[in-house]
């Protein structure tokens, strides 16, 4: 008869005895997934704040990246527009050289000039010189004839 105590459908009265039984059921397993979940929830919470100081980190130093990223392209426009007014100055400065080359150049043209004309004129007038000096008889020759 046990197997049909067992078997047998519980009335409703012994189903509230049940549930106002001294001794409430003993589950283990139940104490021990909650300790299991509160660990989950505090490991969790351990990693979420972990994360969010990464976070906080990488956002910094992201914003630190940027600022010098616009340092940097701000400071190679500024050194660009340098290189191009040094080319500027460069070009100028090469064309105020070849000037002053052709100038210079004119000028030595100038001065072998006159100087061929100086000595052309010196030696005409070396040779009018002469010329008259071969003419001319001297005073000491003409008394002794």
């Amino acid at each position: 008869m046990a197997i049909q105590e067992e078997l047998r459908a519980p009335t409703p009265d012994e189903e509230l005895e049940e549930l106002y039984e001294e001794e409430p059921r003993r589950r283990p397993w139940a104490a021990l997934t909650s300790v299991v979940l509160a660990l989950a929830v505090i490991f969790v919470g351990y990693q979420w704040h972990q994360a969010a100081g990464r976070e906080q980190t990488l956002v910094s130093q992201a914003h630190a990246l940027r600022a010098e990223a616009e340092t940097l392209r701000l400071r190679a426009d500024e050194a660009q527009r340098e290189v191009e007014g040094l080319q500027k100055k460069i070009a100028a400065l090469g064309a105020e050289k070849a000037a002053l080359a052709e100038r210079i150049a004119a000028l030595e043209r100038t001065a072998q000039e006159r100087a061929a004309a100086l000595r052309a004129a010196e030696e005409r007038r070396t040779a009018a010189r002469e010329r008259l000096r071969g003419r001319a008889t001297p005073v000491v020759q003409r008394k002794a004839r």
